[in-house]
């Protein structure tokens, strides 16, 4: 299979989506709470927003998946965990280490291998 633009779209839109996903899902926790019943948390705005974006990220997923190969698509996926930590950092204040960044940069390197092998 070819890789075109529109591909590489649908797979990042994917990704950015798991990623705001998540953090959703987290804005949610912080509202209600540690300990919060389960009906107080799949009421939360924030948890249902999240449940949509991750529901969302999936279908364009799907898409991605009917343009490209998933051995090309699937390490993308890891680019989520370098959004979550850059969210994490801007929006909740999260602690920088040394190893977290090297991680991170090692990850965003490894995708980038991928997507140079097309």
């Amino acid at each position: 299979m070819t890789v075109d633009t529109k591909s590489i779209a649908l797979i990042l839109v994917s990704v950015l989506m798991i990623a705001l996903g998540q953090v959703f899902w987290k804005l949610g926790t912080n509202q209600t709470g540690a300990g919060a019943s389960l009906i107080k948390t799949i009421t939360n705005i924030w948890f249902i927003l999240g449940c949509l974006m991750l529901l969302g990220s999936s279908w364009v997923w799907i898409l991605a998946l009917q343009r490209v190969d998933l051995s090309y698509a699937f390490p993308f996926q890891a680019l989520a965990y370098a959004l979550i930590f850059f969210f994490s950092i801007f929006l909740f204040k999260e602690k920088i280490t040394l190893l977290k960044v090297i991680g991170t940069s090692l990850i965003i390197i490894g995708v980038l291998f991928v997507a140079k092998s097309k």
